[in-house]
């Protein structure tokens, strides 16, 4: 007899009781044979696609998407009639040069997200490159961030922004993007194969940990050199030799030049040296909104009871996050939102000059700790920046120097933070004491809407009222303000054409979220994939479709 063939659909909306979610696969087979009308016995075993935790209800649940095997007739009659969707794989290929180009190899600047990501597609078509990074490699950045966060010891060339792994590598590692792209899967499983948690192939809003990520960067680099990549640490790019529209060479901070081939600019968002050697060699740069404004510590306890409810389920669903946001009618039009909200996290120093304090949050994979914390940013624009007196290309940058200078001095120094109460802010009265915190460098009662333009403390205050309605409680005496959050995204943008090359400079591939491509591990590692290929089909290379 013949077997039957069969095909693969993907069921959507099945949702799982907490309590049962470690084990979910015989549940979900059940709810999906009902969900879809047949028999146990016509379904294959469940595979979990998605995976999302619903606390919008009473009853917590988890709500997957999975796929099934069904035999072909039957698949076509669901999905003819909705309850089932056919699966449309995402075609995977590899670009394979025909021979190694002559001269000099490609280099990668900034190893960061884009700039791992555009050397591990570099290496698979067997073009390795140079990877230079001003700061140090993983290991030792780590002692230089610890001197900083215990000490207040600035290493100006490596520290929470400089330094292998990017100023994701001390963050909470998130990987959710809202980026359409099926590059998207491919940064999933280069970061599985590398040690990550084959969960965040599945997970809604998938995170790494400050802690795996470590290891995990140390795995990439070995990847790498493996594959005759070589990582020169240390390394600052001083100049771009542009000649008759072409990039020719890279002059490094100690003199040496270097003669190259094709180059990816990846160097981060705080890469305010490089912006300004752009401009000294000629190149065109546009100044870029951003988002400007503090982060806020609550007891890990509280978000958890005011996402999941009074029973918390400890020990069965993970610390509670949120993700809030608010758009003003009229006036300013800002957006304001919550950003990069870290639970079971603390709050740390991200300055990458003395004199400058600004601040952001950090989870390991376990999200452990007793306080969580989050960015609560509002959009500011060339027009805020014209009116502080800051214009051109980098009024942006400006812009952010000056409130991280203010915030350095509202702190008394040390990179010691300013802070409020939260009420105390909402209220626009001063603290006269803060509450516990996770910031180890210590918090000084500070008015800090002295710190921003008074647009910004207005639609901040009009944006935690909502907030406030949405999550009833999360405005609380408990909570703690701590300024500045400046580093939300580039302020700057390095303009590119549609071969990925900057503008005014053939051979340069501005790429990632430093050049205003970006914004997150993941949307900046797609984006040096996106440099890495335009780079090898412009030496001839041919896109092979691999075998599903």
């Amino acid at each position: 007899m013949t077997e039957k063939s069969t095909q693969a659909v993907r069921v959507r909306e099945l949702a799982v009781p907490v309590d049962e979610a470690s084990e979910p696969d015989e549940a979900l087979r059940k709810i999906a044979a009902s969900k879809l009308g047949v028999a146990d016995s016509a379904l294959s075993p469940v595979k979990i696609v998605r995976r999302a935790l619903d606390a919008r209800h009473r009853a917590l649940r988890y709500v997957y998407t999975v796929e099934i095997e069904l035999e072909n007739d039957i698949a076509e009659r669901l999905i003819r009639a909705g309850r089932a969707e056919a699966v449309r794989r995402v075609e995977q290929y590899r670009h394979v040069l025909p021979s190694i180009p002559d001269g000099p190899q490609p280099v990668v600047v900034g190893a960061g997200p884009a700039g791992l990501f555009a050397a591990l597609t570099l290496v698979k078509s067997g073009w390795a490159p140079l990877i230079i990074e001003r700061g140090r490699s993983v290991d030792e950045r780590g002692r230089d961030v610890s001197n900083l966060y215990a000490r207040g010891i600035l290493d100006p060339e490596s520290n929470v922004c400089f330094g292998e792994g990017g100023a994701g590598a001390y963050s909470d590692g998130k990987l959710y993007t809202r980026v359409n792209d099926p590059r998207v899967e491919r940064v999933m499983e280069e970061l599985v194969l590398m040690g990550a948690n084959p969960d965040i192939r599945v997970d809604h809003r998938p995170h790494l940990g400050t802690d795996r990520l470590v290891a995990l960067l140390r795995n990439m680099r070995a990847h790498l050199i493996e594959r005759g990549a070589i990582f020169r640490f240390s390394t600052a790019v001083d100049k771009f030799v542009i000649e008759s529209g072409k990039l020719e060479a890279l002059v490094l901070r100690d003199g040496e030049r270097i003669a190259v081939g094709p180059v990816v600019l990846s160097t981060g968002h705080s890469s305010r040296e490089i912006w300004s050697r752009l401009l000294e060699a000629g190149l065109p740069l546009e100044t870029r909104p951003f988002a400007v404004g503090f982060r806020v510590e609550h007891p890990q306890t509280l978000i958890n009871r005011l996402r999941y409810g009074v029973v918390a389920n400890k020990g069965i669903l993970p610390a509670a996050d949120y993700r809030l946001t608010f758009n003003e009618k009229g006036g300013s039009g800002r957006g304001v939102y919550s950003f990069c909200m870290c639970p079971g996290g603390v709050v740390v120093p991200t300055p990458t000059l003395q004199g400058e304090l600004c601040v952001n949050g950090m989870s390991h994979a376990s999200r452990a700790g007793k306080f969580a914390n989050s960015a609560l940013v509002v959009t500011v624009t060339p027009e805020d920046y014209h009116q502080a007196g800051y214009d051109g290309p980098l009024a942006g940058v400006d812009f952010q120097k000056a409130i991280e200078r203010k915030a350095f001095a509202a702190g008394g120094g040390g990179f010691v933070a300013p802070a409020m109460r939260f009420a105390d802010y909402f209220a626009g009265k001063a603290s006269s004491d803060l509450p516990q915190s996770t910031y180890r460098r210590g918090l000084l009662p500070a008015k800090l809407d002295e710190l921003y333009p008074e647009d910004v403390n207005t639609s901040l205050r009009r944006a935690i009222a909502s907030f406030d309605s949405k999550m009833h409680g999360f405005l609380t005496d408990d909570a703690v303000l701590i300024g500045v959050e400046t580093r939300t995204s580039s302020p700057v943008r390095v303009p590119r054409d549609d071969t990925m090359q900057a503008t005014g400079a053939t051979g340069l591939y501005p790429a990632g979220e430093g050049v205003g491509y970006g914004g997150g591990i993941v949307s900046s590692a797609v984006d040096g994939m996106r440099a890495a290929e335009a780079i090898l089909e412009s030496a001839g290379a041919v896109r092979h479709v691999l075998p599903t």
